[in-house]
Order: structure tokens, then C-alpha cells, then sequence
């Protein structure tokens, strides 16, 4: 009968290769189109009041873009623009009664309480600037989970010597 003996046999631990989950942040700057209207009580749209006739609004703005009559809430609609109006695939943004849509620089925009004014100021806006739309570059700033790949060591070792005889049945042939 042979047997083998294996002198300092040595086995070692090893990697392992694990999903840790972190929260990062990105910006996306993007050209975008606005309307918006005031909804009533009854769920009646009507014009909202734009408070300069400009389309364009610069980055540097700071004040309120829409606002309505007292008792109604702004509805803004906001899509992509590339050259052409078209609000299809618009996202929705819907502010409280009393509440303005606001931009603030760097291209924020905002629901925010409307700053005091006379009465019928509203109606007044309106005939003077009517009910048009608004283009500009607005940056949004999105939070959202990340994961990254990070290498587990686990180490233990072991010395030994073993030794082989043939394995069950004790004859080697």
C-alpha cells in the first residue's frame, strides 16, 4: 500500500467582493419652457398673471414669474425647449393658495408666498403683460443612492501535514 504525505500544507483565506450603498447628489441644467394658470374652487383654470412681458429670463432673476388672485393656486407647467414650444411630456408643479411661482438666480424655481400687493393687481398685470410664457435655464439638484464595489479581505491560515493512503478500501492499485 503507498501513501503520500504532504509536508507544510498551507491554506489561506481570501477576497471577497461587496456592494456598499452611499447617497450622492447631481446637478442637470436644462432649457425649459413655463406656463402657468390659476385654479379655483370649482377647479376652473384661469390666466395667471405674468409680472414682466419678457420670454426670456435671465439666470440672475430674483422674483416672482406668475402669481395669481387671492383664493386660487398656481398650476405651472414645465417642459423641455429646444427651439419649439411644446408642452406634451411637461411635468406639473402646483403651488398653495397665496403662493407665487418664483425664480431665484442660478435657476431655481419655486412655489414661495406671493409678496404683498394692492388689490386687483393681478387684473391689472393681466391686461398690461397678459398670460404668455416663460423660457429659461433651470438647474435642479437631484439626491439619489449610489453604489460602489469594495473588497473584502477575510485572512486566517492553517499549517498542517497530510497524508494520503488510497482512500477508502485501503487498497492502492
Amino acid at each position: 500500500m503507498a501513501t503520500g504525505l504532504i509536508q507544510g500544507l498551507n491554506v489561506e483565506g481570501g477576497r471577497k467582493m461587496k456592494r456598499t450603498a452611499y447617497e450622492a447628489t447631481r446637478s442637470r441644467t436644462r432649457r425649459v419652457v413655463i406656463q402657468a394658470v390659476c385654479i379655483d374652487d370649482r377647479q376652473s383654470p384661469h390666466p395667471a398673471a405674468q409680472l414682466f412681458p419678457e420670454r426670456e429670463v435671465r439666470d440672475i432673476f430674483d422674483g416672482e414669474l406668475y402669481r395669481c388672485l387671492a383664493g386660487t393656486r398656481l398650476q405651472a407647467t414645465i417642459a423641455e425647449y429646444s427651439g419649439q414650444v411644446d408642452f406634451s411630456g411637461g411635468q406639473s408643479l402646483v403651488c398653495a393658495k397665496g403662493e407665487a411661482l418664483y425664480h431665484a438666480p442660478g435657476g431655481q424655481v419655486t412655489c414661495r408666498p406671493q409678496k404683498p400687493a394692492r388689490d386687483c393687481n393681478e387684473r391689472s398685470l393681466l391686461r398690461r403683460f397678459g398670460a404668455g410664457i416663460k423660457i429659461l435655464t433651470m438647474v435642479s439638484t437631484e439626491t439619489y443612492t449610489a453604489y460602489r464595489e469594495e473588497e473584502e479581505y477575510s485572512e486566517s491560515s492553517s499549517s498542517m501535514a497530510l497524508s494520503l493512503d488510497g482512500g477508502v478500501g485501503g487498497t492502492v492499485y
